[in-house]
């Protein structure tokens, strides 16, 4: 039972970790996107990144698959002290969907 555990965990750490690549990449794509964009186009890059890079928001889902995935590892025995940090992984993946980090890449 233990090592279903482990597999659990291992498997949500690279959901998480995936998920946050995916994130970065989307985002960095969006970057070069407003940096190609003129004076104009800058001004309602709002409403062109809703409507161009939406999909952008299905990246969660593999969040919350490892958040899952983490808790069924809570669940059959995982220590703690490596839970904490597959946790902060996930919660990472999940918030970072959300946040616009494409300005930092400008």
């Amino acid at each position: 039972m233990q090592k279903k555990g482990i597999n659990y965990f291992i498997i949500s750490i690279l959901v998480s970790n995936i998920s946050i690549f995916i994130t970065l990449f989307i985002n960095h794509k969006i970057a070069e996107e407003y940096l190609k964009s003129n004076g104009k186009s800058r001004a309602l890059f709002g409403i062109k990144e809703l409507l161009q890079f939406n999909y952008q928001y299905y990246v969660v889902i593999p969040g919350i698959v490892s958040c899952i995935l983490l808790i069924l590892a809570i669940k059959i025995g995982i220590p703690t002290g490596k839970t904490i940090t597959a946790a902060l992984l996930s919660l990472l993946a999940i918030t970072i969907v959300f946040v616009r980090i494409w300005r930092i890449f400008i």
